[in-house]
């Protein structure tokens, strides 16, 4: 069902969002992003109160966009964050348009750095083809060419999260439309993911085809896409490929490969992982395969709409 009570406006121009500025403590892209999004709504909390509800105490583990939402709720009640993979910058443009500054993952900079980085998408100019950001290692409104965006957002699934009111819930509907469910999403991403594997042929991108594929449960087309991926060049810095490889093998019953392929990874793994992996838990990946990747039986809530298997093995790679 499409939101069709409230009226988006169309994308501008050029728009931009005041955003006031947070530098970042110790691999603390993620909640100081957060604290720079909520601060643009008006909203005070401090750097290091954010850091131990989203990350906790261990410097070197990153923030995934998961656990900021009951965060949220809990501390501020009426304040809320959505995610999704598959942003584009149309999204983008559309969600700042309308008073929504998003935050995405990307590189840091260009590779080889191989830091996955956090940072809030404030404004846009379309004269100049550039995204401004408030960048909590970079500055305060940083231009990224549109190009260089979508490049280095590639490798993190087009992921993005907004934090709102929630009087302002009905127009983000509105917007992200039949992408507020969960399940027709991550489809929707599979579909742009393997178009994006065969036409660029990188590494990043075959990469982003095996999560895809993963999120969905067909494993063989997430390994195969995963091993291009990795003779095409590197999976260090790309988080998710750590865990999802190797829950696809075990989950295609090969145990031996699994175990060789996350000794593999964790062996090229960075000390300091900025954003760790969002990708869903096994049960959640059984119930989409067993509806055989069909929308009409997942939508909108697969967990409320299928009948779940009498036992579903935990998936204890994702568990973090």
């Amino acid at each position: 069902m499409r939101e069709t009570s409230v009226a988006v406006r169309p994308i501008a121009r050029r728009a931009d969002i005041p955003v006031p500025h947070v530098w970042q403590s110790m691999n603390n892209c993620g909640p100081a992003s957060v604290v720079m999004m909520l601060s643009s709504l008006g909203v005070r909390v401090s750097q290091e109160e954010a850091r131990l509800a989203l990350r906790g105490t261990n410097e070197l583990r990153g923030m995934g966009p998961a656990p900021v939402d009951p965060w949220l709720e809990n501390r501020l009640p009426g304040m809320h964050a959505f995610w999704r993979n598959n942003g584009s910058a149309a999204l983008l443009k559309t969600l700042i348009s309308n008073g929504f500054a998003p935050m995405v993952t990307q590189w840091l900079q260009d590779p080889p750095t191989r830091i996955a980085h956090w940072r809030v998408v404030r404004g846009y100019d379309e004269d100049a083809g550039v995204f401004y950001v408030a960048d909590p290692m970079r500055g305060a409104a940083v231009p990224l060419s549109y190009k260089w965006f979508d490049d280095n957002w590639r490798p993190f699934q087009y992921r993005w999260l907004v934090v709102y009111k929630q009087e302002d819930e009905a127009l983000l509907r509105a917007i992200v439309q039949d992408e507020w469910h969960d399940v027709p999403s991550r489809l929707k991403y599979l579909e742009r993911a393997k178009h994006e594997a065969f036409g660029v042929n990188s590494s990043e991108a075959w990469l982003s085809y095996g999560e895809a594929a993963y999120l969905v449960g067909r494993f063989e087309e997430s390994v195969t896409a995963f091993e291009k991926g990795m003779r095409l060049g590197t999976a260090i810095g790309v988080f998710n490929v750590r865990s999802s490889d190797p829950t696809a093998l075990r989950m295609l019953g090969r145990g031996a490969d699994a175990r060789a392929m996350q000794t593999k990874l964790d062996a090229g793994a960075s000390n300091v992982t900025t954003a760790i992996s969002a990708s869903p838990t096994g049960q959640e990946i059984r119930i989409i395969q067993n509806a055989g990747g069909n929308p009409g039986l997942l939508y909108p809530d697969p967990l409320a709409t299928l009948t779940q298997p009498a036992h579903i093995p935990a998936d204890a790679v994702r568990q973090l």
